[in-house]
């Protein structure tokens, strides 16, 4: 092992090197103590007033700021996720997307801030001409998805800390974007849902609250930043609102409750149902929207929306870390359309 000889200077203490170092204190004088011989030994947590150098691993610039920031980031783990997007007509599939990500998500010591940081993606789409426009944003994918998160005390998102570097990064991307061969194809068709396109990638990154929900709405973030503690006592079950994928502008709200499932000395497994507020909802615009979209191809009138939601999380007692969850969501005019998305993910050695 190499080291080099620190010179001690003025104001420097153990605690002030040994995070220069991106280390322990302890860490720090073990490494010293096993190089200097008996005479300059470091006992205690204290430089020792005749002690002139201090014996230092020796690190490159680049593997220092790694340890310091890994020491920022001590909670880590490494999922892999894998969704299925489909679209059913009369119980035929018309499209269908298979995604698979890997992503690193750290939590600092006091667990008031997550890094997440994507890491590889992949995916088979069909019909396949639509995979031109997944390849024009899959830059951008690794640039939004490297992320910081300021969290709450229940573990949910709070702000993103490093959204002034997203924008900026999304500013970058904007030209790789229009000279993609996905946005020349769309600018051919029509210059105005060419524009659009950059118009809804500015509009997505011109605030930090636009882009919390992106967030939002990935299921990643959906199960791993949440308030899903079925032991805790609420006085009202929490209400998850967003806006539909089959209809225009249809908000949706959903009645959550958690229950447990299973617990043992190591895990305990969560399941999370949401319930559909049907009285929120105005049927007459929703078979309006059907008569006007969807019924000229399906033919069959409009029947009954139901919206199912499920979620089930296994998480790490001693740690409180997510080890593997499942969810499924399921929007549908039912028999005749079906906008399924089916999530799995699991914890993979680091």
């Amino acid at each position: 092992m190499e080291f080099i000889k620190y010179e001690i200077k003025k104001g420097d203490t153990l605690e002030s090197l040994a995070e220069k170092q991106g280390t322990s204190v302890k860490e720090l004088v073990n490494f010293h103590n096993l190089y200097c011989g008996t005479t300059n030994f470091i006992i205690g947590e204290k430089l020792p007033v005749h002690l002139q150098y201090l014996l230092l691993e020796k690190k490159t610039g680049e593997e220092i700021n790694k340890a310091i920031e890994d020491r920022k980031f001590p909670h880590k783990a490494r999922y892999r996720c894998e969704q299925f997007n489909t679209t059913k007509v009369e119980d035929r599939i018309t499209f269908h997307c298979n995604t698979k990500k890997e992503y690193v998500v750290e939590k600092d010591a006091s667990l008031s801030k997550a890094k997440v940081q994507l890491k590889e993606y992949l995916y088979k789409i069909n019909p396949e001409n639509m995979a031109l426009a997944i390849e024009a944003v899959k830059e951008l994918e690794f640039d939004k998805e490297n992320v910081i998160f300021d969290l709450n005390d229940d573990q949910t998102i709070k702000g993103v800390q490093n959204f002034p570097e997203i924008k900026e990064k999304w500013e970058l991307f904007k030209p790789k974007l229009k000279a993609s061969e996905f946005y020349r194809q769309v600018e051919k068709i029509n210059s105005k849902a060419a524009e659009d396109i950059i118009k809804g990638g500015g509009l997505e990154f011109e605030n930090e609250a636009n882009l919390r929900k992106t967030y939002d709405k990935s299921l990643l973030y959906h199960v791993l930043f949440n308030d899903y503690d079925a032991r805790k006592k609420k006085e009202q079950n929490d209400v998850l609102k967003f806006i539909s994928q089959i209809f225009v502008n249809i908000p949706i709200e959903l009645e959550l409750q958690h229950s447990i499932i299973k617990e043992d000395d190591y895990f305990i497994e969560f399941r999370t149902v949401g319930t559909l507020l049907k009285d929120k909802i105005d049927n007459r615009t929703l078979e309006e929207q059907y008569n006007k979209f969807y019924k000229p191809i399906i033919e069959y009138g409009f029947s009954e929306y139901n919206y199912d939601y499920r979620i089930r999380r296994m998480v790490d007692k001693k740690t409180g870390t997510i080890v593997n969850a499942s969810a499924l969501m399921k929007e549908e005019v039912k028999n005749n359309y079906q906008f399924v998305t089916q999530f799995d993910l699991k914890q993979i050695e680091y």
